[in-house]
């Protein structure tokens, strides 16, 4: 874990831009329509080449049926995209939450933001875990700094996989709770003799707007209708097995290539220390030689036996003692290799455990949150999390009201350019009159034929 945490703090930039990217990716997802909005008067307003700009300088296209320019039509209609969704009624109201009751996904939420954050803060820890281990395999031959950040790129593209097929398998594990429910209503309706049909949908596709049209129906079989199933209404685990299977191959894999990477660190510290070794020695060996040598031109053959003898005298205990203390090291780092090994190994099989609870964690977030029912987020999206009408109706009615500001807003600026355009460039008489009168011309009344 040290080595993970130097790792990170060695790319501190890179450290801070990914967790900066996966806040901002979590807010962009839970938060989807307003970025679009936030997007869509940003590429009004930008100035010279924003779609204001752009528009302005078409004071030719002219609608005679309704009698705006095409240009006018063009912005109020981007924007009654989304005044639309928010265009909510008492009815709108009632149609969601019987959609949302039909399916069984009443209560349900989808995922929030800082479960997202967290999610993605694994992930981040998940990555540089991995890119620490895989830095000296993803491009060999490599420079050191090139291998850190390839993997780097390689580690971060793992960690998201697995964070979409976990939330994917979660989803696919939830559906196939309600697809339980549905068999065992359908058996239990069967065994009392009050079934009436085969098990499957309705002929007619079921939406938000006329959910009411199965009232008659059977609990189990509304249900059938807002699910997408296969032609038997059976369970599916495909995702989930082919998700295992990446999971333990990723965690299985990972153990093995830190085990590999232990490995090769001890073999290189015993070879590091060999080298030191023999370069402190090599100075004696050259100089004992030379002493041989020595030895060997002053006395004669018939003395040599005894200078010998001498010698091993004199240094016999000395080598003895030596040869006794460099086993003894031996030993020594023997089982210290060992213990590290099996340390090291043991740490790596407990991180291995702690990737697959992660992923389990994630697989549990996506059966607790999201939807299974082909327009049950957009019914819960409608629904705002309000459990009145009163409440439901306020908040939509705020909604419409600052959309509509907006595009107004928006549409004034496009006629004022048009007409600066109409200045400069000069036209004929109409086209100017039909420019400067247009009062009529606003986004509430555009509401009233785009209705139509």
């Amino acid at each position: 874990m040290e080595e993970i945490w130097g790792f990170i703090l060695q790319h501190q930039v890179e450290t801070i831009l990914v967790a900066f990217g996966a806040i901002v990716l979590a807010f962009i997802i839970t938060h989807w329509q307003e970025v679009k909005f936030w997007w869509l008067n940003f590429t009004y307003n930008f100035p010279l080449i924003g779609n204001i700009a752009r528009l302005s300088k078409d004071i030719e296209g002219f609608d005679q049926n309704h009698k705006w320019f095409y240009s006018e039509e063009r912005l109020c209609r981007d924007y009654y995209n989304f005044y639309e969704k928010v265009d909510k009624d008492s009815e709108s109201f009632d149609e969601a939450k019987s959609y949302l009751h039909s399916i069984g996904e009443l209560g349900r939420k989808p995922t929030p933001t800082l479960i997202w954050v967290m999610i993605f803060a694994l992930v981040i820890i998940e990555a540089f875990g991995f890119a620490y281990v895989l830095a000296g395999f993803t491009i060999p031959g490599a420079s050191e700094a090139t291998q850190q950040k390839g993997a780097i790129g390689v580690a971060a593209m793992l960690a998201i996989l697995l964070v979409w097929l976990t939330h994917m398998t979660g989803q696919e594990l939830h559906k196939n709770t309600l697809i339980k429910k549905i068999r065992r209503w359908y058996k239990n309706d069967n065994a009392g003799g009050s079934n009436w049909r085969d098990l499957k949908p309705d002929e007619q596709l079921i939406t938000i707007d006329n959910t009411f049209d199965d009232e008659k129906s059977p609990n189990y079989i509304r249900m059938l209708n807002r699910l997408d199933v296969n032609d038997k209404v059976k369970t599916s685990y495909i995702k989930t097995i082919l998700t295992l299977l990446f999971i333990f191959a990723v965690a299985i894999g990972a153990t093995y290539i830190r085990h590999q990477a232990l490995t090769q660190e001890i073999a290189s510290s015993h070879e590091s220390a060999m080298n030191i070794f023999n370069d402190d020695a090599s100075p004696f060996g050259a100089a004992d030689t030379g002493s041989d040598a020595d030895i060997n031109a002053l006395f004669s053959d018939s003395s040599t036996d005894e200078a010998e003898d001498d010698l091993s005298s004199l240094f016999g205990e000395s080598v003895a003692e030596t040869t006794n203390t460099a086993a003894a090291q031996t030993s020594s780092v023997s089982i210290e290799d060992d213990t590290n090994q099996k340390g090291g190994d043991a740490t790596f099989i407990i991180l291995g455990l702690m990737f697959v609870f992660i992923q389990i964690l994630g697989i549990f977030f996506g059966m607790h949150w999201d939807f299974a029912g082909r327009e049950s987020k957009n019914a819960y999206e409608c629904l705002r999390g309000f459990s009145t009408k009163k409440a439901f109706l306020s908040y939509y009615e705020r909604a419409k009201t600052n959309i509509a500001r907006v595009a107004q807003r928006q549409l004034q600026k496009l006629q004022h350019q048009m007409n600066i355009i109409n200045d400069n460039s000069g036209t004929d008489a109409e086209t100017t009159a039909i420019l400067r009168n247009n009062k009529d011309r606003t986004f509430q009344q555009y509401l009233t034929f785009e209705d139509k």
